[in-house]
């Protein structure tokens, strides 16, 4: 009975163990690691029961609850920040201000900017009706009905596509869910899961259902920034293992409130487990009284047994106390040999005579650093290093006749291929062939002998010169490199004072401090000068040593040293081929750099000014290409022995390269008082030179600026406004000076600044266009749309072109790659309209660089075959007047050209320029802008009455199409349609918009432009 307990207690545990739920796991090593770290997650404010506040402010919901968990897990601190809505929070995670969103989409288009953990949740896009209308039983049935939909939610974005559905569009789910109930709508698409959570929280979940198949599933996860990979890689594992625990689904409970059926998993489980263990308990029972009955059979037969075995045991107690005491006193013997084998002074070793290794001892395995398995595998010949094989394998065969060695040396070969050094003593038992070796380590001692031989000979032989003295300063040593370059022999100089080599050009402080130091750090090391035997001064660096003994006591002093006389030399020509121009023998660029450093500080120490002159020769090249490279050299010589003359000698003057010099005029009262100096260097530089038997004239361009400035500045600016001042000099016309002009520096370094920003906007993808759409004044049809850049500034916000464009079109490079940019861009997007059934031209504004470059029509061709479902004819390029004035004869062969693809052209700005009837004759172009300076005072105005007669007449006579711009009121509309304009733009139909707003713009305008007098104001965008 007590057995069948156990069982009956054993089985109620397994099934407790089964169905009870397990433990939170605990906090292990990844918990360790991420100890005490904060991160910032930031939350919608109102999205349930994904995201709300409470009634403190704070976030909760689904998502806050799930990642309190991790992170509870992970060790972490969650610091939230709460964003109004979704946009605004990806927004913050993307400007780096948070690190994650707990609870976000993941689709295709987020994730090449951000990392995401597996999902936490799947939502299905459904939509919901109310309990009792028609089922349909596909979405598609939804045809003519009236859909409601949130805002920015991913139910819009589905649906805002369909023309046949009426969307009605809800700032909350909240909303929506009472707009079905009540009937203002038929249905409502949004996620099941949240939205069945919002009809259970108010009670009339039984009142909705959900109709057809999902529009889309969605999983969800947790959202990181790209640069967080360490806390993506975290929570991916923890969100792995978390789903399908309890904790998840108590969390998943709470907040969408969907009860978990009673028969779950784990309690099938766990009665089928419950079953098993109670049939187990049942045969164990039946099993039980089976053997029991067994047992009483067996009892008899052992009684039987232990009167025979209490004999048997006597004897064998005896005998096994005898042998016990036999095997303890072998095993004393065997522990006495282990521990003298295994000691660790030596290298103990047994091998066979066919030298395989039996045995060793672990001292081998720190000595070679192969394992003793590994050794043991391998005979012991193979670790001996190749070149003492011969002498080892001649001592072994000693060994295998009964002879003993000691004392005999050779090299082992480790395991990190260094090579160490054994002295053996060796025995050998012929009768078992068995050999007994000991061997000791004595690689260190060969090191110290190897060392005092090295030394020796370095010493004899080092090409340093070397003395060592007592403590007293007499000279016990020398080598013979000392001989060689202090002339004094051996014989001469041991027992004399070092001091004998002194030269005198060291004063007592140098050898006091020489000497302290030495007393105090044991060392000196320094450059010194001496004296040789014959009286010659030279110069050696000297390193002194304190040599001490085993108590720290101070024995000797040793000097090494080398004669660097030529060294020092060499150094100072060095020196001067650094500063000094070889040619001339002017400061270099690198002597100017010091000197005009010290003119400056002196100027703003003593309130003076200071010029700098870059001067440049002009007709240099002339005189190298006539006379040659030697006659060029002997001309800058006598410009600069020239030049020299007429400054004074408080003032630089260095060449930097060339045919330039710069000048430094210092200690000046104020700037004109260098005026005389630059024509006094202006009348040098223009004198004929005599160059061998001929003469020539070169004449200077000078640049001049000042310092100090108003602004902090330093030497090498102002040599760069002296060389920019220059180069105005040579543009005036050269022989003059010219001063450097700070304005239009500033001028110059804002375009230059303006086009860098340009360039970073085509990196950053910056630019936009928006479409101003032409309209057919006698119909109110919209024929086309002209596209106009802006450029959305990361700062500044959306700049109009005027802001940016006129430095862009003085620069070539980023003029043309912004064209084409335009050109790309707007051919993309009449390939979106025509995939929407929106078919209409877009006109692009090209300018002149552009249109005029070499390859313009290569690079149309290419942009058209790059958008294939983009027709040419919906390409319509405009030409400002002015440009195809310019020139007019390659103009029109361009647009010829281009006109063979059928791409449109019009002329843009009509009237601006010289608006010549030849010209427009000659232009072949299908459309005619009118400039808008002629229509916004049309109403008023007769002479622009007369003119805009004029132009429209033109064009009836070419057969050309006109557009008036500037259109701002109906009034304006309407006269040019009496004029017998047939198209317009302007803000009378629309302002400028963005590509998404166009098509909502298009189909208003289509159901309202036959009464236009009565459109709403968001037909025009004001």
């Amino acid at each position: 009975m007590r057995v069948l307990f156990l069982l009956l207690a054993f089985a109620g545990a397994l099934v407790f163990s089964t169905v009870t739920d397990a433990a939170p796991p605990g906090k292990g090593h990844l918990g360790a690691q991420t100890a005490g770290t904060e991160i910032i997650a930031v939350v919608p404010a109102n999205w349930p029961p994904q995201y709300s506040l409470d009634e403190d402010g704070n976030p909760t919901g689904f998502a806050i609850d799930v990642l309190n968990h991790l992170a509870k897990e992970l060790n972490l601190t969650v610091r939230y920040k709460v964003a109004p809505n979704f946009v605004e929070a990806i927004q913050l995670l993307e400007a780096g201000e948070a690190d994650l969103i707990p609870n976000s989409g993941i689709v295709s288009e987020r994730k090449s900017n951000n990392l995401f953990t597996p999902p936490v949740e799947t939502f299905r896009i459904v939509a919901f009706i109310r309990e009792g209308d028609v089922v349909p039983t596909l979405i598609s049935a939804l045809h003519q009905k009236k859909v409601g939909v949130v805002e920015r939610n991913v139910g819009l974005f589905l649906l805002r596509d369909r023309r046949d559905v009426e969307l009605e569009i809800y700032p909350t789910g909240e909303k929506a869910l009472l707009g079905l109930l009540s009937g203002a709508v038929d249905a409502v698409v949004y996620p099941d899961t949240v939205f069945q959570a919002l009809a259970r929280n108010i009670g009339v979940e039984d009142q909705i259902r959900i109709t057809g198949t999902a529009l889309k599933e969605i999983p969800r996860g947790l959202r990181f920034r790209n640069d967080r990979s360490d806390l993506h890689v975290l929570f991916s594992a923890a969100v792995a293992s978390f789903v399908n625990s309890p904790d998840y689904k108590n969390i998943y409970k709470r907040w969408y409130g969907a009860p978990d059926p009673f028969w779950t998993t784990k309690r099938v489980f766990g009665g089928m487990l419950a079953i098993l263990a109670t049939l187990t308990v049942v045969f164990l029972v039946w099993r039980y009284f089976t053997l029991s009955s067994f047992n009483n059979r067996l009892r008899l037969s052992k009684l039987q047994l232990i009167n025979l075995n209490e004999t048997l045991e006597t004897r064998v107690r005896n005998r096994t106390r005898e042998l016990s005491e036999e095997v303890e006193e072998r095993k004393r013997s065997q522990r006495d040999l282990e521990t003298f084998f295994n000691q660790s002074q030596s290298l103990n070793l047994i091998v066979d005579f066919k030298g395989r290794i039996l045995r060793l001892n672990d001292s081998w395995e720190d000595f070679l650093g192969y394992e003793l398995k590994e050794v043991a595998e391998r005979p012991f010949i193979e670790f001996v290093h190749p070149e003492d094989r011969a002498m080892t394998e001649a001592a072994f065969t000693a060994l295998l006749v009964g002879d003993g060695i000691d004392g005999f040396e050779n090299r082992y070969v480790c395991a990190c291929g260094a090579a160490k050094y054994l002295r053996w003593s060796a025995r050998s038992d012929v009768d078992r062939q068995l050999i007994y070796a000991v061997a000791q380590n004595i690689t260190e001692q060969k090191k110290a002998e190897n060392a005092l031989k090295l030394a020796a000979n370095v010493f004899t032989h080092s090409d340093e010169g070397i003395i060592i003295t007592d403590i007293n300063g007499a000279i016990v040593d020398i080598n013979e490199a000392f001989t060689d370059i202090t002339g004094y022999e051996r014989d001469e100089i041991l027992g004399n004072n070092p001091s004998i080599l002194s030269s005198g050009k060291h004063d007592a402080d140098f050898y006091q401090t020489m000497w302290s130091k030495l007393r105090k750090d044991g060392v000196w090391q320094g450059e010194i000068w001496n004296k040789r035997k014959d009286g010659d001064v030279f110069a050696e660096r000297l390193t002194i040593s304190a040599i001490e003994d085993e108590s720290g006591n101070t024995t000797n002093y040793i000097g090494l040293f080398v004669d660097i006389t030529k060294m020092k030399a060499h150094e100072r020509q060095l020196e001067h081929l650094a500063r000094y121009d070889r040619l001339t023998g002017l400061p270099n660029r690198v002597l100017l750099a010091d000197n005009m450093q010290q003119a400056m500080a002196r100027a703003r120490r003593h309130g003076h000014t200071l010029a700098i002159a870059f001067i440049d020769l002009d007709g240099f090249k002339a005189v190298n290409d006539t006379y040659g490279h030697a006659a060029g050299d002997e001309l800058l010589v006598s410009v600069a022995h020239r030049l020299t003359k007429v400054l004074r000698t408080e003032d630089t003057l260095a060449r930097i390269g060339g045919d330039e010099f710069v000048a430094i005029i210092t200690d000046l009262p104020d700037e004109k008082s260098c005026v005389s100096t630059l024509n006094r260097i202006l009348d040098a530089a223009s004198k004929e030179f005599k160059l061998g038997a001929a003469t020539a004239s070169v004449s200077a361009s000078i640049g001049v600026t000042f310092y100090p400035q108003t602004e902090e500045i330093d030497g090498d600016q102002l040599e760069r406004q002296a060389d920019q001042a220059m180069y105005e000099a040579k543009i005036s016309g050269r022989n003059q000076y010219k001063f450097f002009d700070p304005e239009q520096d500033r001028r110059l370094t804002e375009y230059y600044a303006q086009v860098a920003d340009a360039k970073k906007a085509l990196k950053t993808d910056a630019f936009r266009l928006h479409y101003q759409p032409k309209i057919r004044l006698a119909t109110k049809e919209v024929i086309g749309y002209e596209a106009l850049i802006r450029w959305q500034h990361p700062e500044k916000g959306l700049l109009m072109p005027g802001a940016f464009l006129p430095p862009i079109e003085r620069h070539p490079d980023v003029a043309i790659e912004l064209g084409n940019w335009v050109l790309d861009n707007a051919l993309e997007q009449i390939e979106r309209w025509n995939e929407v059934g929106l078919d209409t031209t877009v006109s692009v504004n090209v300018s002149a660089l552009q249109l005029t470059s070499s390859d313009f029509e290569e690079t149309l061709n290419k942009h058209l075959q790059k958008h294939p479902a983009a027709e040419p004819c919906q390409l319509e390029i405009e030409i400002l007047e002015t440009d195809a004035l310019s020139d007019i004869e390659r103009v029109s062969k361009i647009i010829r050209n281009c006109r063979l693809s059928s791409v449109r052209f019009a002329l843009d700005d009509f009237g601006t320029g010289y608006s010549s009837l030849a010209y427009l004759k000659q232009l072949p172009i299908d459309t005619l802008k009118i400039d808008q300076g002629f229509v916004h005072d049309s109403l008023n105005n007769a002479q622009d009455q007369e003119l805009l007669k004029l132009i429209i007449s033109l064009g009836r006579v070419y057969n050309i199409d006109v557009l008036a711009e500037g259109v701002e009121t109906p009034a304006h509309a309407e006269l040019l349609h009496t004029y017998g304009c047939r198209y317009a733009q302007g803000y009378a139909f629309a302002r400028p918009m963005p590509a998404d707003d166009v098509l909502d713009w298009h189909s208003n305008w289509i159901e309202h432009r036959l009464t236009q007098s009565a459109m709403p104001r968001a037909l025009t965008g004001s």
